[in-house]
């Protein structure tokens, strides 16, 4: 969309969020970054469990994964990279996370300028600080991540997020992006034709009742119970699969056990 933008920055690291439903939550940035920078070459890095969520995607060039040392080598490197710099691999870098951690992984990874929220004390490092304030807590997740590239264009006298941003206040539903292979989608259904979904004549909704602090952050499984042994009344053509982790299983048991002939337990 800007030439001139992909002119100035041909080479961008993006540093991808640490958690899975952040992940799924940042992928309509790729899309607006792509819009902004048509012609530069954009790198995400990743850590390992995230990194699957972005392939195949066409708005990103290459997946870096990110390796996390620990105990006094990681230190170091990190104290290291606040007083000097690599050459500029990178024109420029983008925090999605708000850490200063992850300011310093793109301050390690040599980029020339860096982009992110002014939050945990990063100011410093930040050649693009982001501006913050409560009422940020109050915007959907997608347009937090927006707002990051919406001030950085701004500031260069372009806006072409701020439609997409300015519909949080409409009720807009986000689109999330995620890209799967053809061979993903064949496993996906053989998997539901062996279990007797059909895929044609019913409706599928996926379930994922689990959290990775548990209680603190999930909702109550005795309420996805109650939801699919209402939706499966209600409606004869519903399927349920229900996802997770080895740590999920009893919750995927206990809900496939309010409605046994429509809720799978995956």
């Amino acid at each position: 969309m800007n030439q001139g933008l992909s002119d100035k920055y041909k080479k961008i690291l993006v540093r991808c969020t640490n958690w899975l439903g952040d992940a799924v939550m940042t992928t309509p940035f790729f899309s607006f970054l792509r819009k902004a920078f048509p012609a530069s070459r954009i790198e995400i890095k990743a850590l390992p469990y995230i990194a699957p969520v972005f392939e195949n995607n066409p708005n990103i060039d290459a997946i870096t994964i990110l390796k996390r040392q620990g105990g006094v080598s990681g230190f170091l490197g990190s104290l290291g990279a606040l007083v000097s710099r690599r050459g500029d691999l990178y024109d420029l870098g983008i925090s999605l996370p708000n850490s200063f951690g992850a300011a310093v992984d793109l301050k390690k990874a040599g980029c020339r300028e860096i982009l992110g929220y002014n939050r945990d004390m990063r100011g410093i490092l930040l050649d693009h600080p982001v501006p913050f304030n409560k009422e940020m807590y109050n915007v959907h997740e997608i347009f937090y991540y927006l707002n990051i590239l919406r001030s950085f264009l701004r500031n260069d006298g372009k806006d072409i997020v701020g439609d997409a941003c300015d519909k949080a206040t409409k009720g807009a539903e986000p689109r999330y992006e995620i890209y799967l292979s053809r061979a993903e989608r064949e496993a996906a259904m053989k998997k539901l034709n062996e279990i007797g979904i059909d895929i044609s004549g019913n409706l599928i909704v996926g379930l994922n009742p689990g959290a990775f602090f548990g209680s603190a952050k999930r909702w109550p499984v005795e309420r996805y119970a109650k939801v699919v042994a209402r939706l499966s009344a209600e409606y004869k053509n519903v399927r349920f699969v229900v996802f997770g982790s080895a740590k999920e299983e009893a919750f995927g048991r206990e809900i496939c056990a309010s409605a046994p002939d429509s809720a799978f337990n995956f």
